[in-house]
């Protein structure tokens, strides 16, 4: 192997709570040492409160304007959702019926959605408290979300992440939707609580998998992920000066918000992808710069932590974990491998091979976003675990559908997943008989250019039905205009569909924006009427 860096598992273990009316501790002991059999105390800690007067930045001060004053049904502070079922959800947009083929259909009835803004505080940014000394900057924004959701059986809610991008005290929120109630809120701020001031750089989002598990050291299962700096490529030496030295691994206790900061893994790594192995407890991470973490959660202990060999790279936007083996997957990021054969990680000889299997040459016209990709893209999104039919289904950043078998490690073509130019699609989620996939095209903030659909896909047939189109209808109704989702998870039953939007309350005056649409993070709670997912 060449060009390997191993370093060892650096854990410090915290637990904090900012819930101080449900807070709970799990178990006495103090802060430990990596790879103790200790349980921490549940510590109250969060960072220095700012009380000075809140100056919006003049471009900040002005999209408040804007959106307040095309905010009519007034969504956006009190996390309430508002409950729409209409048939002009199913009215395509201009151009839709002269570019589809015979393959895409629209549904016959229209869905019941529950849409609320997320209440993200600040709603609205202020001057960076800490200037830039490059040409990079500090300054916040937009609200985001780039986390994949997950859904918990134990409640029926729902959690993502949204992140302001801030660099300096910048904020990390995981969001937990409540179907019942029709309510969406923020649990506790990632930064503050892992105690960063003002004068600390500070991650500014979560970009991977929301996982839920339960190790030996829990009494119930905690949402796992990482933190990402929002400063490219990466922050300056006076950023890792202020005392940052890199993403961490943590957990969250979504029924009372109790946090776990199990310390940074990889000093001056930052983590743009992550999920967790759920039947082995092994977290996989992949660093902006292909460095690659395999962390056993229930050890507290590091497989792996470095790059991988000579003409190998792990692509730093998505890989699939094969529950059934424990092997991970990825699509090879390497120059030197322009079609992109997928790599495996191996974790029980903790090797690394490349397959003969390489993702599908895009076939579709390239978009704006396709034309640096070459004619092969790497994979984007995927199913969580395989179907009934043994595959995983994936699509590449450039929309081309594949599915992939583990057992055979073969990958089939299944064509473009949309016929418009907005086919970037960032997840994807399967229907519990494993007949249906369910995606929305135009991931990164320019859906609503083509409609902002929300597709159905039929794995038997191939055929591709719009569910809705979420655009116009609530930019007409609401004024808030669905750019694109990264954040889409099914119900337990394959009934209601989660989605977390960028979006923001924007003026159109009558025609297409020209760019991507960002600033205010929304949820919406799909049920798919049963004539619609009959298996």
């Amino acid at each position: 192997m060449n060009d390997i860096r191993f370093y060892p598992a650096f854990c410090t273990v915290v637990i904090f709570s900012t819930f101080a009316a449900s807070a709970s501790s799990d178990a006495p002991g103090n802060a430990v040492l990596p790879n103790r059999g200790d349980t921490p105390d549940t510590l109250a800690q969060t960072g220095p409160a700012d009380d000075s007067p809140v100056v919006l930045r003049p471009e900040e001060a002005e999209r408040k304007r804007v959106a307040e004053r095309l905010d009519t049904a007034a969504l956006l502070y009190t996390g309430k959702a508002v409950t729409d079922r209409t048939r002009r959800m199913l009215k395509p947009p201009p151009g839709f019926t002269e570019r589809a083929g015979p393959e895409y259909v629209i549904a016959s009835e229209p869905p019941r959605v529950d849409f609320a803004v997320i209440p993200a505080d600040p709603m609205f940014f202020s001057a960076s408290p800490v200037a830039s000394r490059s040409e990079k900057s500090n300054e916040a924004g937009p609200w985001a979300c780039w986390s994949q959701a997950t859904f918990d059986s134990r409640t029926g809610r729902f959690y993502s992440c949204i992140g302001d991008h801030g660099k300096y005290g910048g904020h990390i929120y995981p969001v937990e939707y409540d179907p019942a109630a029709k309510t969406v809120r923020c649990l506790p701020e990632i930064n503050r609580a892992l105690g960063r001031g003002l004068s600390t750089f500070t991650d500014g989002k979560v970009h991977g998998w929301l996982d839920l598990y339960q190790t030996s050291r829990t009494q119930r299962p905690h949402l796992w992920f990482c933190t990402y700096w929002a400063k490219y490529p990466e922050p300056d030496e006076e950023d890792y000066a202020s005392g940052y030295s890199g993403g961490h691994i943590m957990s969250c206790d979504p029924l009372t918000g109790d946090c776990v900061d199990y310390g940074v893994p990889l000093k001056r790594a930052s983590w743009p992808f992550h999920r967790l192995d759920t039947k082995r407890g092994i977290l996989y991470a992949v660093g902006m710069f292909s460095e690659f973490l395999a962390w056993d959660v229930n050890a507290q202990r590091t497989l792996w932590a470095g790059y991988l060999p000579d003409g190998m790279a792990w692509y730093v936007r998505a890989f699939l974990i094969d529950e059934e083996t424990g092997m991970v997957y990825c699509a090879n990021g390497h120059e030197r491998d322009p079609e992109r054969h997928f790599l495996k990680y191996n974790p029980f000889t903790n090797r690394f091979s490349r397959l003969a299997c390489h993702v599908p040459a895009t076939t579709s016209p390239p978009s704006e976003l396709d034309r640096d990709l070459g004619p092969y893209a790497p994979m984007r999104a995927h199913t969580a675990h395989r179907g009934p039919d043994g595959l995983f289904w994936c699509v590449t950043l450039s929309g081309q559908l594949f599915t992939f078998d583990p057992v055979t490690e073969e990958i089939v073509d299944k064509g473009p997943n949309w016929c418009g130019q907005q086919r970037y699609t960032g997840s994807m989620a399967r229907s519990p008989g494993g007949r249906y996939l369910y995606y929305a095209p135009g991931a990164h903030g320019h859906g609503y250019s083509d409609g902002s659909p929300l597709i159905q896909y039929d794995t038997r047939t191939g055929t591709r039905k719009v569910l809705a189109f979420f655009f116009p209808h609530y930019f007409e109704k609401y004024g808030y205009t669905a750019g694109g989702t990264f954040s889409i998870r099914l119900d337990e039953n394959g009934e209601r569909l989660f989605m977390v939007w960028n979006g923001a309350f924007v003026e159109h005056n009558g025609e297409r924006l020209s760019g991507d649409v960002f600033g205010n993070c929304s949820v919406m709670c799909v049920a798919i009427p049963e004539t619609e997912r009959r298996e």
